[in-house]
């Protein structure tokens, strides 16, 4: 037929002559019959690699179509690769279904890449042939394919004529293979409380098409799991197993393995997976369902199982409480015991009776510290004892003839306790084993953590007994308790101390003192608040040593400034610190031995010029004892030209009377003397030089020889209130002392009063060297700077105050209400702690000193005084004294706040009104 086709095709020419307008003709044209014709749909094929299974073949192009002009028929076909051919990988597929290809057959040549179709007699049809073509199928045989695009070319031919050769792109894209663990069959048998633990799974396998070390494996119980108590183990044997460790958590039943840098081989991983047991305390029976699955870095496998039947021993059993049990180290105190498990149970058939009972510390034992012990609390553990054995931390339970019941070794269990002996025990957590057995058969092993925490040891001061006695107003400081001792525990430095006066302080004249001796004591420095009464001392970077610390306070005296009115027993509190913790309060009693009274034998003494007589002054202290005084008091003569007096001794001078005064703290005594006969030669009006003879006020005439005629009386300048031998006396002893000087006094426009005040004992200034005189003054502060200033005692007075009576300045205060100084407010109060004004100021001051116009004195007055101010008067005759001035040109704001330099100034001032003390302070 095809023959016969060729036959009739000729070529027919047709000549056509036209004649056009332009006399030409047409040029004949030739037809010819066309042959097959090859069509391609756009875009491209993609082929995807499989995961683990025989890769899908993908159609080259399943919309190609076939055409011919010339033939119904076809004889062959060809479709190779062209591009990017890989030999061993690439594959192209025919299969023919026998009903909508004809007869077509194919061969393939996986060499070049050429799949040929024929026909037999080319008898296929054209729609046959592009159904064939269609079904053509590109494969790839690797696991990992060669992904360059591939080029598939597809030519067909009906014998005489061969078609367009026509092209499609091929995608390849390669798959990364999943790993695959596989579990053997079967299941696996544990008897709960079996001490050896089980392999799981000992013909596991595992293996990864395109790796060859995994990265990671995750073994999980998944089904009836019993947290604390069902336990999966894995150890590396070193030697099979690479660098794959693993990570257990027990309240989950999951254990992650892991190969550092994925560098473990898929048999190491294999040998790992098999080597996993599987053990458990507990009281369930059931199966544990295992699921395991491994991860290449990318993709993790699927998750297989295997089966774990757990079988309870119900004959004998031991089941411990969730959780751990904790235990804290005593501080400076024994430890108290911790109980292990207080809800262990034991279980065990009713007619078993168990023999012995073990209960050992098998995870961080520590010789020589930890301690395991049965608590005895009566009869409920039948006739069962304990014996520890410290050297491997087992502690061996027995009952004579087997006889305590199960419920008994419950109990006795149940009271097991933990301590440790050593005072800073070491904290790794204890692992804490127990078992029972029968004689014959042996429970689970089952176990509990004890937690162990150390304890910072508290430092430890204490006092001696006994209590100290202090002399009030003795020259010497007495030492408060020098059979203090220190300690600690568990340090051999300590970093602070404070000595307090708990109680019945009495603040700026009680004094705590600390010298370091320079040998015994370290680097231990101390500050004293003389308002709290507080001494803190302190080891710069912690280092002095306890024996150094024990030395430093020791050496704490007390003492006071001046005789205090306070004469109840002192407390006096000692701490110390180790840095981090603080001592209990140690306290020792202090005893101050007041001065009742002064005594001397006679109040009269004669003595004749240029003789000296002894007089011995006798103290009565609180305690009814009795001293000799003499060399303590100080000594004044109201007329030094008569007389003088140097600790004791009288000399007469000049014929005629004075009296010699002795003072000690508050208490004084006047002797008369009388001097006879013809005045010493070289005798006059100064004082002796005497270090024990005081200056006294000589305001008088010079006596006559007779001596009944009194000496002439000196100018009046203070209230009755006032005793000026007594404040010539005091300030006479304070300027034996050391002068005291302020860092920030020095410059400022009060300096000359300040320093002044500060040499004759009126202020002490803060601890850390400063006085701070801008700083406004309380009407406590400046009732204690009047009492002192003009050594005040009590008066005949009984005004009472009812908000001072925890005041600190209490004794001050209740000096002034006594001699009418200050009256408080209306309602019976003082407020002590509230700021004084200059207005105040001059109303306690108009009580204490005699205002006398200045010889300068204007009479001038302030504007901003108002003429019904409550304190005008008072203001401007202070003023016109001339011991005050305004705050500007005429203003003296008489409710402003007064600071401490206006103050000292003001009773500087005050006591220069008296020549005398004038003269004596330079």
């Amino acid at each position: 037929m095809k023959s016969l086709l060729r036959k009739m095709l000729v070529l027919v020419t047709i000549a056509l002559t036209f004649q056009t307008g332009f006399g030409n003709y047409i040029t004949p044209t030739t037809f010819a019959a066309t042959g097959p014709v090859l069509t391609l749909t756009g875009g491209s094929a993609s082929f995807v690699a499989g995961d683990n299974t025989p890769s899908i073949p993908v159609a080259i192009d399943s919309g190609i179509t076939v055409t011919s002009d010339s033939s119904t028929t076809l004889e062959s076909a060809t479709v190779a690769i062209t591009g990017n051919f890989h030999v061993t990988q690439d594959m192209l597929m025919f299969i023919n279904d026998r009903v909508t290809m004809g007869d077509i057959t194919g061969s393939y040549n996986a060499s070049i890449g050429v799949l040929t179709l024929t026909s037999s007699g080319a008898t296929a049809t054209l729609a046959q042939w592009q159904n064939a073509l269609r079904s053509i199928t590109y494969t790839n045989a690797a696991i990992t394919p060669n992904t360059a695009t591939r080029t598939v070319s597809i030519t067909v031919r009906d014998g005489a004529n061969v078609s367009n050769t026509v092209t499609r792109t091929l995608m390849v894209t390669a798959t990364d293979q999943t790993p695959i663990v596989t579990t053997s069959g079967g299941s696996t048998n544990y008897i709960s409380g079996a001490s050896t633990p089980v392999a799981i799974d000992s013909g596991l396998t595992v293996f990864d098409l395109d790796n060859a070390t995994l990265a990671s494996a995750t073994v999980s119980i998944t089904s009836n799991f019993d947290a604390g108590k069902d336990v999966l183990a894995y150890t590396n044997d070193g030697a099979s197993m690479g660098n794959i460790v693993a990570s257990y958590n027990s309240s989950t039943g999951v254990m992650t393995l892991t190969s550092s840098g994925a560098t473990a081989t898929l048999a190491q991983w294999q040998s790992a997976l098999r080597s996993i047991s599987f053990s458990s305390t507990s009281a369930t029976s059931g199966q544990r369902i295992v699921s395991y699955s491994v991860n290449d870095g990318m993709k993790t496998s699927l998750a297989v199982t295997r089966s774990v039947e757990v079988t309870v021993n119900m004959l004998l059993s031991l089941t411990t409480s969730s959780g751990s049990a904790s235990f804290v180290a005593g501080d400076n105190t024994p430890s108290t015991p911790v109980v292990i498990d207080s809800g262990i149970t034991v279980t065990a058939d009713s007619n078993t009776a168990l023999s012995s009972a073990t209960v050992a510390i098998t995870g961080n034992l520590q010789v020589g510290e930890d301690l395991l012990l049965l608590i005895n609390n009566g009869s409920n553990k039948g006739n069962i004892v304990a014996s520890y054995n410290a050297f491997t931390g087992v502690l061996t339970l027995t009952s004579a003839g087997s006889t305590a019941t199960g419920l008994q070794w419950q109990n006795a269990l149940r009271s097991i306790a933990y301590t440790s002996a050593a005072i800073t025990p070491n904290t790794p957590e204890r692992t804490v084993s127990f078992n029972v057995t029968d004689g014959v058969d042996t429970s689970n092993t089952a176990t509990r953590a004890v937690t162990v925490t150390a304890t910072n040891q508290s430092p430890i001061v204490t006092t001696s007994g006994g209590s100290t006695n202090y002399i009030s107003g003795a020259s010497t400081p007495a030492d408060i308790d020098s059979g203090l001792t220190v300690s600690d525990l568990d340090n051999t430095t300590l970093a602070s101390a404070t000595v307090s006066i708990t109680s019945h302080l009495d603040a700026g004249k009680d004094v705590l003192a600390y010298t370091n001796d320079g040998a015994s004591m370290g680097n231990i420095t101390a500050n004293y608040d003389a308002l709290m009464g507080v001494l803190t001392l302190t080891s710069a970077g912690g280092t002095a040593t306890l024996a150094q610390w024990q030395n430093a306070l020791q050496a704490v005296t007390y003492s006071n400034t001046q005789v205090s009115t306070n004469m109840t027993t002192r407390t006096i509190s000692f701490t110390v610190s180790d840095g981090n913790k603080m001592s209990g309060i140690a306290t020792k009693s202090l005893t101050l031995q007041g001065l009742n009274s002064l005594n001397t034998a006679t109040n009269t003494l004669s003595v004749s010029t240029g003789q000296t007589v002894s007089v011995a002054i006798t103290g009565v202290f609180s305690d009814q004892s009795q001293k000799d005084v003499t060399s303590w008091v100080t000594w004044t003569v109201r007329n030094p030209s008569i007389a003088e007096v140097n600790n004791g001794r009288v000399t007469g001078k000049t014929a005629g009377s004075t009296v010699v005064s002795a003072v000690y703290g508050t208490q004084s005594v006047d002797i008369n003397i009388t001097v006879t006969g013809t005045p010493v030669s070289g005798s006059g009006s100064s004082p002796s030089s005497s270090t024990n003879t005081s200056t006294s006020i000589d305001n008088s005439t010079p006596a006559k020889s007779d001596p009944s005629t009194p000496p002439a009386q000196e100018t009046k300048h203070f209230h009755a209130l006032v005793e000026t031998d007594r404040i010539l006396a005091f300030i006479q002893k304070a300027l034996a002392g050391n002068a005291v000087t302020f860092q920030d006094a020095a410059s400022h426009w009060a300096s000359k009063d300040i320093l002044s005040a500060a040499k004759i004992g009126i202020i002490n200034g803060y601890p850390d060297g400063r006085f701070k005189p801008d700083n406004s003054i309380t009407r406590a502060e400046f009732s204690t700077l009047l009492v002192k200033a003009f050594a005040l005692r009590s008066g005949s007075g009984t005004f009472e105050l009812r908000d001072i009576q925890n005041s600190w300045a209490r004794d001050a205060i209740e000096i002034l209400a006594s001699n009418g100084v200050i009256n408080g407010y209306s309602d019976g109060t003082f407020h002590a702690d509230y700021r004084i004004t200059r207005a105040e100021m001059v109303a306690m001051i108009s009580k204490i000193l005699i205002f006398q116009n200045s010889v300068s004195g204007d009479g001038s007055t302030f504007v901003d005084v108002a003429p019904d101010h409550w304190a005008k008067e008072i203001i401007e005759a202070a003023a016109k004294a001339g011991l005050l001035e305004g705050k500007s040109t005429n203003r003296f704001e008489p409710d402003a706040n007064l600071t401490r330099a206006e103050a000292l100034t003001v009773i500087m001032r005050m006591l220069r009104e008296n020549p005398t003390i004038d003269q004596l302070l330079g």
